[in-house]
């Protein structure tokens, strides 16, 4: 008999922005399970608040063989306390726990868990079928066989060695997007679906584990099967807009082009955005980009000091970053640019070489992160090797607040800087012209900037709090997510 799996997104904590996003990896493991005829049932815990007792029932009524979590830093605690309520509901089960943290910290996981059976490290769609297979066969003593996992036997852990990457990511079934209610991911009644057409990055960025994850090869599909994707996107789940989830989208520019060509082609003719780094466009690329309906591009440019993007390993210049967006707005599209401070030695004059060079090529929306020193990431090494403390608490491991201390750039400067800048861009101007652009990405902005505006005003924020009373609260959106404890503030 085949074994029934359960999988499971877990929640963030309550401090953490509830910014709420279609899990794909979970998609995709139910997606491979299911086209080998496994049962398979999702439980999402962001979209659905369980207490323990409510997650346990959920559990025993649905009595898996196998009870999968997935988990970033953030959500590792969280992951671990759904394997607690797994495990009390339905003991027999063989719970695994999958994604970037535990795929690092695999041996501390296992450790620390009673409840935790199995880390899947890496990619996961071939580790979980095979699982799948032995459990179905009763035969786990044949868990040393299963490439890349670690596992506990006999009071000890083990692992095996990694998982090869899976080349032909053509072969992927789509992801299983059945198991989730989308509607509860619409933005201004739009179904805003996302995609990956690749993975593997040969970037090495310091604050990025995405190559450990996927590997340094770039591994794209096919411009059809793209295609075949969003269109089947479309036709079944009524997308209005498409969000491009790769690393860097446009690493190959000559697929890149045949990606559009194919959608012009079949006149898909829907808005979409993508992820890019500013030395893997051209002109005529970020023209023909606009003309296939693409109307944001986010740039990862991280910082506008030199010093800063060397320390990154990034790989680009100031002036590369300034004339990706120049180009970018000249060919129509609007641009999002990504940046990390608060980065180990940055100084408050490095600080102000990013504000500079924001003032200097007004970006259209700014996302700005402070670094955050995941485990297995150059940058945790790097403050280690500084002496500097960091917390033991993962659900402190989030993009908005100071995870370190820096003392060249103490925390009070750090946030005046980022208070002063966000109260100048997001003005009552930017609001008026985002939202009579009109487009679904300037309406995005425009809510963003509205939050900002209602967070700074106290008369706006109580008129917001009485008339929450009588409508139902929206998630926020863009850059910009509040927690359950500020959203009870308001």
């Amino acid at each position: 008999m085949k074994a029934h799996v359960t999988l499971v997104n877990p929640p963030y904590p309550p401090e953490a922005g509830q910014s709420v996003f279609l899990p794909l990896g979970i998609g995709y493991l139910a997606a491979a399970l299911e086209k080998e005829g496994y049962p398979v049932d999702v439980v999402d815990c962001q979209t659905q608040k369980y207490t323990p007792q409510a997650l346990e029932e959920k559990f025993r009524t649905l009595n898996p063989d196998i009870i999968g979590v997935t988990s970033a830093t953030v959500t590792y605690l969280q992951a671990l306390q759904v394997l607690k309520s797994a495990k009390t509901a339905v003991p027999k089960a063989l719970t695994l726990m999958g994604g970037p943290h535990v795929s690092v910290l695999d041996q501390q996981a296992l450790t620390e868990s009673p409840e935790l059976d199995i880390v899947v490290r890496g990619e996961g769609e071939q580790t979980i079928l095979e699982l799948a297979k032995l459990v179905s066969s009763k035969h786990l003593h044949g868990l040393s066989a299963i490439s890349g996992i670690t596992y506990k036997s006999s009071n000890q852990t083990f692992s095996t060695p990694d998982r090869p990457f899976i080349q032909d990511i053509d072969s992927l079934p789509y992801p299983a997007h059945h198991h989730f209610n989308t509607q509860l991911y619409k933005l201004f009644g739009v179904n805003y679906m996302p995609i990956i057409t690749s993975r593997g990055c040969p970037s090495a960025c310091t604050f990025c584990l995405a190559a450990k994850m996927c590997g340094h090869g770039f591994r794209g599909r096919s411009p059809k099967k793209v295609v075949d994707e969003l269109v089947w996107l479309r036709d079944t789940f009524h997308a209005g807009a498409f969000a491009f989830y790769d690393d860097t989208f446009t690493f190959d520019l000559k697929r890149a082009f045949a990606i559009c060509a194919e959608m012009k082609q079949r006149k898909l003719g829907l808005p979409w955005d993508c992820r890019t780094r500013v030395d893997r466009v051209s002109k005529e690329l970020l023209r023909t980009l606009h003309d296939t309906h693409c109307q944001l591009i986010h740039f990862g440019v991280e910082s506008g000091s030199p010093e800063m993007l060397k320390l990154m390993r990034k790989g680009t210049t100031v002036e590369l970053n300034a004339q990706a967006i120049r180009w970018a707005k000249e060919a129509g599209l609007s641009v999002a640019v990504s940046l990390v401070i608060g980065y180990p030695t940055e100084t408050p004059a490095m600080l102000k070489q990013t504000i500079d060079f924001l003032h200097q090529t007004k970006p259209d929306y700014v996302y700005m992160c402070e670094a955050v020193p995941y485990p297995g990431t150059e940058l945790a090494a790097f403050i280690k090797t500084l002496g500097l403390e960091v917390p033991s608490d993962w659900n402190q491991y989030r993009e908005e607040t100071q995870i370190f201390t820096n003392t060249l750039l103490p925390l009070e400067k750090l946030e005046e800087t980022k208070k002063e800048f966000f109260d100048h861009y997001f003005t009552t101007s930017y609001f008026l012209r985002k939202k009579l652009k009109g487009d679904f990405y300037s309406q995005i902005m425009a809510r963003a900037a509205l939050n900002h505006l209602v967070w700074n005003s106290k008369t706006l924020r109580w008129g917001f709090k009485k008339l929450s009373k009588f409508r139902q609260p929206k998630k926020s959106v863009g850059g910009y997510s509040t927690s359950e404890q500020e959203q009870q503030q308001m």
